[in-house]
């Protein structure tokens, strides 16, 4: 059974995002997240020890969709093509939101006077993408006889990688606003093409 969402954490999580995307996390102090949430003192700290963990819970947050639809997409049997479109479909959502965009931002600039925010970052919401995303993919290679994924994490990465590709670099640096409903669906179907396409079993499966 799932824990049901608590309201004051929920509360706290929304308006340090607001707070770190608007100010920036130096800026931005626990005092000022208390205030904005609105609770006490106790209670924040009651949840987050600090403000490096509370940053690194924002971010877990902002992948937890991502990370809902992979649940979803395991329960469409026989439907590969349309569950790995839905994945693909759902990280482009996340990568090219105006949130994920600005507190990516914010990691990079602060990185170099705090390298652990990275670190932890890195370990709450980043590789957990790619872990879970893995963990899917190796059972399409395991119960879909049409597909052949031997190196899995590999897989991940590249399919990830061709939805961020050079639209995400030109979206974080400003040259470019994030796409559109449609140009998102031509940049999902052209990375899901391309990875079935790679990805096909050419003969009968084999079992070593």
């Amino acid at each position: 059974m799932n824990t049901p969402p608590n309201p004051k954490r929920q509360a706290i999580l929304a308006a340090a995002k607001r707070l770190f995307v608007a100010q920036g996390y130096s800026a931005v102090s626990m005092d000022a997240i208390a205030e904005a949430a609105p609770v006490s003192k106790p209670t924040l700290y009651n949840h987050f020890q600090g403000k490096q963990e509370l940053f690194a819970a924002v971010i877990e947050c902002q992948c937890q969709a991502f990370f809902d639809t992979l649940s979803s997409a395991r329960m469409i049997p026989g439907a590969t093509e349309a569950a790995l479109r839905q994945i693909a479909m759902s990280f482009a959502d996340l990568i090219y939101s105006t949130e994920s965009l600005g507190l990516l931002r914010l990691i990079i600039a602060e990185h170099p006077s705090f390298p652990e925010l990275s670190q932890q970052v890195h370990r709450r919401g980043i590789q957990p993408v790619f872990d879970r995303l893995t963990r899917f993919l190796v059972g399409l290679h395991e119960d879909d006889e049409s597909i052949q994924i031997p190196d899995q994490e590999r897989a991940a990465k590249l399919l990830l990688g061709m939805i961020q590709g050079n639209d995400h670099m030109r979206c974080l640096m400003g040259l470019r606003s994030p796409p559109d409903a449609n140009e998102k669906k031509i940049i999902v179907d052209s990375a899901v093409n391309l990875f079935l396409r790679g990805h096909r079993r050419s003969g009968p499966k084999v079992e070593l």
